[in-house]
């Protein structure tokens, strides 16, 4: 079955996660056409949706699932930074920080800047969830990692996260590939350890 058609999956009990991470299909498209590949299409390998319908989503399907105090990391590019955060705050988020990776290489945005990060913008509700004794101020608030394949995300994020909360629940949404120690949700499971 196409990977765009299947089912939402879930790898896990749902209940009461206390970190979430999320990574929406924001309706992007990809840029110029290159000569080198004239028959690439502008559209994304995923399915995209709208922010409405993202967040309508996160409200019937995700956030139900998370404990009572929780956190949340919401991936963003600049195009989406406002309306992600925007719609995080009206739902009763308070924002603890905003970190960045740096992909080290990146796409030529409109041939002017190389575009080559992402925002993790870091929420908490109702209370903020200290993390882990050993790791306060250990980490930096920019990820140096090489990007990979598009829309795959640096391992080194998800080890600063599990180091921060080591014994909580943990749900990465809109996943696309499988992780020791986490529970996924999303219709395209492991699709990076099938490319």
């Amino acid at each position: 079955m196409d990977s765009e058609k299947r089912p939402i999956e879930h790898s896990g009990s749902s209940d009461c996660y206390a970190v979430l991470c999320i990574d929406p299909p924001w309706p992007k498209r990809k840029g110029g056409i290159r000569k080198a590949r004239p028959l690439q299409g502008r559209e994304l390998d995923y399915n995209t949706m709208s922010v409405d319908e993202i967040f309508e989503l996160l409200d019937r399907e995700i956030f139900p699932m998370a404990s009572e105090q929780h956190t949340v990391f919401l991936w963003g590019v600049d195009q989406f930074l406002h309306d992600g955060e925007t719609a995080m705050l009206d739902r009763g988020y308070r924002m603890h920080a905003r970190m960045v990776w740096d992909k080290e290489n990146g796409i030529a945005l409109a041939f002017s800047l190389r575009y080559s990060h992402e925002y993790i913008t870091w929420f908490y509700k109702p209370r903020f969830t200290p993390v882990s004794q050993e790791t306060r101020g250990k980490f930096r608030s920019v990820i140096r990692e090489a990007g990979r394949q598009h829309s795959r995300k640096p391992d080194g994020f998800y080890k600063t996260v599990e180091a921060w909360f080591p014994g909580a629940k943990r749900l990465d949404v809109f996943s696309r590939e499988n992780r020791s120690g986490w529970q996924h949700w999303g219709n395209q499971i492991g699709h990076f350890e099938s490319a």
